[in-house]
């Protein structure tokens, strides 16, 4: 397949909007079929971002914590059924929160939460970006900031009886506490062990090794169109090797090549690390009848409203979303997808055998800037793809 002209556009959507770095990555069931790197790691320092450049990923952390419960589920260990609070006797004291008129009431819920509602985020947990509920218990100091990996994140209540509504939420967050018990292992470890070590995915990990500090990119604030270097994210946070446990849900760093590895488990036909089994169930609509819907976002500058592609159908597998319909930039029916926070993307089209997998390390979380980049790109690579396929 020729990619001269999709590598010619890249190139022109970089230059016309202002992001700090851009990596573009394609890949088949074998090998990647194309990549395209732009931008710097330190925009003063002027550090080239490239094939070796290392990003934070985020919420694209979630799909591989996913992949990792079903593989205790494959070596029985653990299965959708199994309840939460039989890991840890402390999720039967879980309740549902409601606040009328600033008075917080915590309420028993008649359900219990199990694994297929972490993996699926149908639990009722939610996150404080999205939901007022949980944010009034933060900045009332009623809870710890869900933002960190303590003692008060397996505390949080839910929002609604477990089961009976989609809402994004740190389910998966708490799935790598899940891994972490079962296995006996800290959840990077299991990690390297069952997954990085077997696919060669030699940058993924939530420790970042020093002489990998180099090629770190820095994440940045997009603010009244300028990049400004966010001073809340230290560029390594040396003090969470020790934290209670390490959240599912995010907090890796990797980069393309290794996330495109990761990428082909899903397109091979036959891998050693998880059967076709359980990737048919991760990858079908696991929820149903419940609706996906647009989230607004209770903190502006953490994230904007999710919209995850409001102009289609989505439904959720087991630590992915589906689309139902066609993209308007061409992305068929039944493909997977998901995002991370510093605006990183990714999907896997199942009708083309293609993953695609896009990082930008910026602020917030979908602005119109990152939105336009990612739709562009999209749009780029099924133009490209439609071209080829009318010779």
């Amino acid at each position: 397949m020729d990619f001269t002209i999709l590598s010619t556009k890249i190139k022109n959507i970089f230059d016309n909007n202002k992001i700090p770095c851009l990596s573009v990555i394609i890949t088949n069931k074998d090998k990647n079929i194309f990549e395209q790197y732009h931008g710097h790691t330190h925009l003063k320092k002027m550090t080239s971002f490239n094939e070796n450049s290392i990003v934070r990923i985020a919420s694209m952390t979630k799909p591989i914590t996913s992949l990792c419960i079903f593989q205790l589920i494959e070596k029985n260990l653990i299965s959708l059924e199994t309840n939460l609070e039989d890991i840890d006797r402390r999720f039967a004291d879980v309740k549902i929160i409601e606040i009328v008129d600033n008075n917080v009431q915590y309420i028993k819920p008649k359900s219990k939460i199990k694994i297929k509602h972490l993996l699926t985020h149908t639990s009722g947990y939610g996150y404080q970006f999205l939901n007022s509920e949980i944010k009034y218990l933060v900045d009332n100091q009623l809870l710890q900031d869900l933002k960190d990996d303590g003692g008060d994140f397996l505390d949080a209540p839910i929002l609604f009886e477990p089961g009976t509504r989609w809402n994004y939420g740190i389910g998966i967050d708490l799935l790598g506490y899940v891994i972490e018990k079962l296995s006996n292992q800290k959840l990077n470890d299991y990690m390297k062990e069952n997954l990085f070590d077997k696919i060669g995915m030699k940058n993924t990990t939530f420790h970042l090794e020093e002489n990998k500090f180099e090629n770190l990119a820095y994440v940045y604030d997009y603010i009244d169109n300028k990049l400004i270097i966010n001073k809340d994210i230290t560029f390594y946070q040396e003090e969470k090797i020790n934290r209670l446990f390490h959240a599912g849900g995010g907090g890796l760093f990797s980069n393309a090549q290794d996330y495109a590895k990761f990428m082909r488990i899903f397109l091979s036909e036959k891998n050693d690390i998880l059967s076709q089994e359980s990737i048919n169930m991760m990858k079908t609509n696991q929820i149903g009848d419940l609706e996906v819907k647009r989230m607004p976002s209770v903190d502006q500058e953490f994230s904007a409203s999710l919209d995850y592609d409001d102009n289609i159908e989505k439904k959720f597998g087991y630590g992915f979303m589906i689309n139902n319909n066609k993209t308007l930039e061409g992305r068929p029916i039944g493909s997977i997808f998901w995002t991370g926070i510093f605006n990183s993307f990714f999907w896997i089209d199942f009708e083309n055998k293609i993953g695609c997998a896009i990082f930008m390390q910026m602020f917030p979380y979908m602005n119109e800037v990152s939105l336009r980049v990612y739709n562009e790109i999209e749009k780029s690579i099924y133009e490209n793809i439609k071209n080829q396929n009318s010779k």
